[in-house]
C-alpha cells in the first residue's frame, strides 16, 4: 500500500512539474529577454559651482544636443542684471550683420535650437567641442577664459561646413542664484576656416 501511495505522489508531482513546463513554454517564460532600450534621455548638468563648471555644462550640451542645459550655461535675464552679450568674429560679423545687431540670450537659444533641429535628419549625427590651449584670468568677481576651439556639429544641409575653428573667450561671473554663467563670448578668427560664429548666423532663423 505504501508503494502505490509513493507512485502516485510521483506521478502528481511529476504531472505538476510537466504542467509548468508547457506553461512556461507557452508564456514564454525561459526565453531570453529583449534587452530595455537604452534611456533616450540624460541630464547631465552639474550644478555651475565654479567656471570650469560652466564650460563642462557646455561641452555636454553640445555633445547630446540638449538645448535646455545649453542655454542654461548662459546668463538669463531673470536671474541677473548683466545681460548676455555675444561678439561675433569679423568674417561672420559682416556677413551677417543684421542677425548680429541684437544678439541675446534668446537668439543664443533659438539658433541651437534650430541647429539641433536640422542634425535630426541626420542619422547618428556627431557633435562635439574640443578646447585646448587654456588660458584663464581670474578677477574679484568674475573669471576669463580663452580658449582654441574646434566645433564639430553634423547636420542635414550638404551646403554648409560641419566643423567650424577659431579662439573665443568668456567672462564669467555669478548671477542672483550664485551660480557661474557665462556673460560675454567673443569670437575670434585663427585659420581660413568658418568660426562659430558663421554656424550661429547661418542657423539662427
Amino acid at each position: 500500500m505504501a508503494t502505490v501511495f509513493r507512485r502516485m505522489v510521483f506521478l502528481s508531482t511529476a504531472s505538476l512539474i510537466a504542467g509548468w513546463l508547457m506553461l512556461g513554454a507557452g508564456c514564454n517564460l525561459f526565453e531570453p529577454r529583449d534587452p530595455e532600450p537604452p534611456t533616450q534621455t540624460s541630464d547631465s548638468f552639474i550644478p555651475p559651482t565654479d567656471p570650469d563648471v560652466v564650460i563642462e555644462n557646455l561641452q555636454n550640451a553640445i555633445a547630446q544636443k540638449n538645448s535646455v542645459n545649453y542655454v542654461r550655461c548662459f546668463a538669463d535675464p531673470s536671474r541677473t542684471a548683466r545681460p548676455f552679450q555675444f561678439s561675433p568674429s569679423p568674417d561672420a560679423g559682416s556677413r551677417y550683420a543684421s542677425v548680429f545687431a541684437n544678439w541675446t540670450v534668446d537668439q543664443e537659444k533659438v539658433y541651437f535650437q534650430n541647429l539641433v533641429a536640422r542634425a535630426s535628419g541626420k542619422v547618428n549625427a556627431y557633435s562635439n567641442l574640443l578646447l585646448t590651449h587654456r588660458v584663464v584670468t581670474l578677477t574679484a568677481d568674475s573669471a576669463i577664459q580663452s580658449y582654441d576651439y574646434t566645433l564639430t556639429f553634423e547636420h542635414s544641409d550638404p551646403s554648409f561646413p560641419t566643423v567650424a575653428t577659431g579662439n573665443l573667450q568668456f567672462v564669467l561671473g555669478l548671477d542672483n542664484n550664485n551660480a557661474w554663467v557665462i556673460y560675454r563670448w567673443s569670437d575670434f578668427k585663427t585659420t581660413g576656416d568658418v568660426q562659430w560664429s558663421h554656424f550661429k548666423g547661418k542657423f539662427s532663423n
